[in-house]
């Protein structure tokens, strides 16, 4: 249990720091307010506040949900009915396309730009100086979290715009197990190469600028999408996944020098 804690201390503040806000809202309601308040602050009616809390944190997920929704309208769902106006075959086969455009922009890109590594904030700042959470345990909980959000979320999401619930359920697991692959990747290259951290805006630009241009690009080249794509949502190709993302998992958890890198990136972070 103390290793769910440390692992997850980022989230248990978050959903504290949630509760904090909507209690702070509910007081202001007229009549009812002065009620919550004096259940609440004066009396510290535990099940009261773990009940706002929970509230809370329905809210956090319910917005964390839309934003994956909104992303795969604007970047996947719009970008198809764009291309498809143009191209009748890419029309006739709406459920590959979609597949297609998701693997290569939150599949492949998802995974290799914005990782966990090259995307830490003054909130990782806060843990891990401040609360002095171990780094190795503010990594990992962020990539466990995002795991199974990933998974969940994009699951629901991809059926909800058309995708048959077997093959979202198939590609939203490949989806998180390369998110561990892209974190080890990171790793790798910020530990031989120093500078990556400094120009990670360069690095994820790239990789954004050439997963973008390959999604929309060879479909309106090819006016198709080649129907060997619907490999990546057989069985198959997931059971490979999983033991890619589980021999990266298992390097993220025994790497040796992971404290070092850690504390390096928040140096340099820090210093800019």
């Amino acid at each position: 249990m103390m290793i769910f804690k440390k692992m997850f201390a980022e989230k248990i503040l978050k959903f504290h720091e949630g509760m904090n806000r909507f209690l702070a809202l509910l007081i202001r309601i007229p009549g009812l307010g002065k009620v919550i308040e004096h259940q609440a602050v004066e009396k510290n009616n535990i099940r009261l506040k773990t009940a706002i809390g929970a509230a809370a944190q329905v809210g956090t997920v319910l917005f964390e949900f839309l934003r994956k929704f909104l992303y795969v309208g604007v970047f996947i769902y719009i970008p198809y009915l764009v291309i498809a106006h143009f191209c009748p075959l890419i029309a006739a086969h709406r459920e590959l396309t979609l597949i297609f455009l998701f693997f290569m922009l939150s599949t492949v890109c998802g995974s290799l730009a914005n990782t966990t590594l090259l995307a830490m904030g003054d909130r990782d700042y806060l843990m891990i100086r401040i609360m002095l959470i171990s780094p190795y345990m503010n990594f990992l909980g962020k990539l466990v979290y995002k795991i199974i959000t990933d998974f969940v979320y994009f699951t629901i999401i991809l059926a909800i715009y058309g995708v048959s619930f077997w093959h979202s359920l198939i590609l939203s697991f490949v989806t998180a197990m390369c998110r561990p692959i892209g974190e080890m990747l990171a790793i790798i290259m910020f530990d031989k190469i120093k500078s990556l951290y400094n120009n990670r805006g360069v690095y994820n630009g790239l990789v954004m600028a050439l997963c973008i241009m390959a999604a929309y690009g060879f479909p309106l080249i090819e006016r198709r999408v080649s129907y060997d794509w619907m490999s990546v949502v057989h069985p198959l190709f997931a059971v490979m996944m999983f033991l890619l993302g589980a021999g990266a998992s298992v390097f993220l958890w025994w790497y040796k020098y992971y404290r070092k890198i850690m504390r390096e990136a928040m140096y340099i972070k820090r210093e800019m």
